[in-house]
Order: structure tokens, then sequence, then C-alpha cells
């Protein structure tokens, strides 16, 4: 006996309450569907059915079977459903979030890559430092650089942890000193994120605990690649994520401060609405994501 199509087969006899009408819906004749009823019944050991020349209706025993293999067959249907899911070419538009600095520094090589991969993926993405809202504007996924994201209904998944460092150029401590504990800061000219979760509060991890330092400065921008130029000018301070200075930090055009006084780490996540499934289009997404950035970053 196929356990799981008399199951099936048990259920539509159930629901139906007739023979007659679920050998129809199931393509069979009435006495292959009485068979497997009479086969399950034995293999149980249980009447499942009441049967008289009226009337059809399960026994207590059988509505208890009847409740248990609704719940196993609907999960059974629905992992067949997801895995042929998981195997669909992914098709159609992709619309994608990516913050600036972030999507044309790192962004570039994996967007080309998932093009080259999907020919029939196309793909639209928005480089914007916005929190934009993946529902009501219809994104399909975000790339979100934050300390901790805010209680949603939304999917994410943590790729990384990035660091981010005070620094400035040697000009710039040349002119005015280098501070030596994060309290220093408050004297000098600070370069601003407005996008930061906390622009003008830089969080440090000292011996006491962790400090917060309230700083300001002349110039303030809520895109980070806005920032570079003042700060190699020799303008003033910044604290800025690793991927975007790593260049010119091993260059020596600027300087790690403060670096026994450890920075809030910032995390790169990948956010996405919340569905039963995730489609073909997103899961790709995530996987090349975590591919190129959850085993060993770009930047380390």
């Amino acid at each position: 006996m196929d356990q799981l199509t008399a199951m099936r087969t048990f259920r539509r006899v159930v629901e139906m309450s007739s023979f007659t009408a679920a050998a129809r819906s199931l393509g069979l004749s009435k006495a292959a569907v009485s068979k497997q009823v009479g086969e399950l019944e034995a293999h149980l050991g249980a009447t499942l059915i009441h049967r008289t020349t009226r009337r059809l209706s399960a026994t207590e025993v059988g509505n208890a079977y009847f409740e248990r293999c609704v719940r196993l067959l609907d999960e059974f249907e629905a992992a067949d459903a997801e895995v042929r899911h998981l195997q669909a070419e992914p098709t159609g538009s992709l619309r994608l979030s990516v913050p600036n600095a972030f999507g044309v520094t790192q962004m570039a090589a994996t967007i080309n890559e998932l093009s080259q991969r999907y020919p029939k993926l196309r793909l639209i993405i928005e480089a914007s430092d916005r929190f934009v809202d993946l529902i009501d504007e219809g994104f399909d996924a975000a790339i979100r650089i934050r300390t901790e994201l805010p209680d949603s209904s939304l999917i994410a998944r943590k790729l990384c942890t990035i660091p981010r460092y005070v620094c400035a150029s040697p000009e710039y401590l040349e002119r005015f000193g280098e501070p030596q504990r994060p309290e220093d800061l408050k004297s000098h000219n600070c370069l601003i994120y407005t996008q930061s979760p906390t622009p003008f509060d830089w969080g440090f991890r000292t011996a006491q605990g962790r400090k917060t330092v309230r700083v300001s400065g002349t110039m303030q921008s809520n895109h980070g690649l806005m920032l570079m130029d003042p700060l190699l000018a020799g303008r003033g301070i910044a604290l800025l994520p690793l991927f975007t200075i790593e260049d010119v930090l091993k260059s020596g055009r600027v300087k790690r401060l403060l670096t026994d006084f450890p920075t809030d780490e910032v995390a790169l996540h990948v956010v996405y609405p919340q569905n039963r499934h995730l489609s073909p289009k997103v899961r790709v997404l995530v996987d090349l994501m975590a591919e190129h950035f959850g085993r060993q970053p770009r930047w380390e």
C-alpha cells in the first residue's frame, strides 16, 4: 500500500462525504477508492469511516486521523512547491535599493555577476541613502548598513560586520593636533554623515564601558563620499566605514585615530518582504550577496 496516496484518497472521501464523488475528482474508480481506504484502515487497525447505504461519515478516530492527514499533506505540498520554486530560473524585474557609497564602491561587481548569471533578470538599482519603504514603494529587496535595524515585518539576513574608524589627514593633525581620548573630539571640527543612526553621537568602547561623545563641525552630508574630499583636504575628522577609506588608509593619505577606543561597528544586511516562499530572484540575490560579503568581505 502507498500510504501517502491512501491518505490523500481518505482525505478526499471525508471532504466530499462520498466515495463516488471522491473517485470522480481523483480520476479513479469507486472500487479503487474503496480499496485504498480499506487498506489504510487495515494498516491502522481502526475503522475510519462509517458506511451505510444512505450516508457516509468519519468515525471519531477517523475525524482525528483526518485532521492529522490534512496538516501533513499540506506540509508535503508546501515542501514540494518550495523545491519547485527554488529550481525555477529567476525572471522579471528585481528592484533593489542600495546605499550610495556602498553601492558605488562595493556593489558593482556583484550586480554585474548577477546580471551575467541570470540574463532573464531585469535589474533596477536605486542608489540612495534614504530609508526606503520596501512594500509601499515596490522594492524587492534593500541593502542596509546599520548598527541595528528597527523592528518590522521584513526579513533581514546579516551578512557581515563593518568596522568604522575615526580618521583625519596628516595635514589636519599637523595643524590641530591628534585627539588622544574620545572626549578630545569635542574641540575638533568633525565631518558629519547625517544618515548615520546617531550622526552627532559617536560611540566608543573603553575599559570603563561604552562611551558616547557629542561632536560637531562645519560640514554635514547625507552622502558619505561627499565627505572624502574635505577629509583628504584636511578640513576635519570623520567617522567612516572601512570600505570607504580602505585605500586612503593604506596609502597614508589619512590616519586612523583613537585606535585604543574601538567605535561601534555596523552590520551589512540584505532585507526583503516576508513571504511564505522566497522568490527565485530574491533568493539568488541573497545567495550572491552572502557569497561576496558573508565569508570574507572585500575590504578585509
